[in-house]
């Protein structure tokens, strides 16, 4: 189908790191124009969007987030506002008929998830949640890998997720707090948790978990680490913490019964992948691969953006713009959209709730399918 040609009316609500990156995204899309920006303190928000380099002439700016639910002028509500705010907002824009970016974490608690849910299933507005690595071209590259066949059967795979967030960040106030914060896994970790789904192509069951604290000033555990059953009879693990100290690192490996990746790595042992055919397979131009050698055998280095850095302006934001605005004028659901997200989030509580119980196994998933 091809895309309309009106222009779609954009209100961004937070002012900080991650709603910078929203607004230059939409700034760049041809249908869409930002028409509102909401934050807590106008001044405030006119002086962040300086810092941030931005000029939005056009864009009428409040502290009232029920002016943007009011405006005809507004079709999308970019929601990238502190944790705790996430899901009364989202709830109210799908409420008022706003399509929605939805920042991650989308619900702190299964009910807020349920209110998500249900506020978008009536509506039945667009979203797309941020699990912006899903547009990293090794992430991309990973999960077509697996797709494709190339690793065989998924028997385990792994992510991690560590960065070392200390009162630097902008958001230290309330990202450190139970209230909106929560814990690593909701406020950081579920990148990792997503991820996991996301390229092992697998559902988890069931999660045990164990939690710790080291880093000073946050109200919650600060390192957690998940053990996971999957559909099947594979297995999987996350780590998230904030404690290690070593740069940002986010790890993804995926082991199959024909080939193993592990990170920047494709790996085997009986059976040799065919490189020639491997790179005329490859649908990534932004992927490039090289024959290398590993601990004495033969392997693919792969070369391409990587997610290696916590800057937000290292995200791939404009895609994940793209496909909603695409996905609004064609009048189709996004592949990352809050009901996918929910499943996410439905690990990520779940861990913390075995981690809350010293381990004790939580079956997966925590809302009926069928509700």
């Amino acid at each position: 189908m091809a895309i309309s040609k009106r222009t779609l009316g954009v209100a961004v609500c937070g002012s900080g790191w991650c709603a910078s990156q929203h607004i230059a995204a939409f700034q760049r899309n041809p249908h869409t124009a930002i028409t509102w920006i909401c934050g807590r303190d106008v001044e405030r928000t006119h002086a962040s969007l300086a810092k941030a380099g931005l000029t939005v002439p056009d864009a009428r700016v409040t502290a009232d987030y029920d002016d943007v639910l009011a405006a005809p002028d507004v079709d999308i509500v970019a929601i990238a506002t502190p944790n705790h705010l996430h899901a009364d907002q989202a709830v109210a824009a799908a409420r008022a008929r706003k399509h929605l970016v939805l920042e991650k974490p989308t619900g702190l608690d299964v009910a807020e998830l349920v209110r998500i849910r249900d506020a978008v299933r009536s509506a039945k507005v667009r979203t797309v949640v941020s699990f912006v690595l899903r547009y990293n071209a090794f992430l991309k590259f990973a999960r077509w890998l697996r797709e494709d066949g190339w690793l065989g059967r998924i028997r385990f795979a792994r992510t991690q997720y560590l960065s070392r967030v200390t009162d630097w960040y902008g958001g230290w106030s309330w990202v450190r707090t139970r209230v909106s914060g929560r814990s690593h896994l909701l406020a950081a970790g579920c990148h990792a948790v997503d991820a996991l789904r996301w390229c092992s192509g697998l559902e988890p069951r069931e999660v045990s978990a164990l939690h710790t604290h080291f880093t000073d000033g946050y109200e919650w555990p600060t390192s957690i680490v998940a053990n996971i059953k999957f559909d099947g009879s594979a297995l999987g693990h996350v780590t998230s913490s904030t404690d290690f100290m070593l740069p940002y690192t986010f790890l993804v490996e995926l082991m199959g019964d024909r080939a193993t990746l592990r990170q920047d790595l494709l790996q085997w042992l009986d059976t040799p992948i065919d490189f020639d055919a491997l790179v005329n397979a490859n649908p990534f131009s932004d992927v490039r691969l090289e024959r290398t050698m590993a601990s004495g055998h033969p392997a693919i280095r792969i070369h391409c953006a990587m997610p290696d850095s916590g800057d937000v302006t290292h995200h791939p934001f404009q895609a994940e713009i793209d496909e909603l605005v695409a996905c609004v004028l064609e009048e189709r659901a996004t592949t990352v959209d809050v009901f996918d997200a929910q499943k996410t989030m439905e690990v990520c509580l779940a861990a913390d709730r075995s981690a809350q119980l010293d381990g004790r196994p939580v079956a997966l998933p925590l809302i009926p399918e069928t509700e």
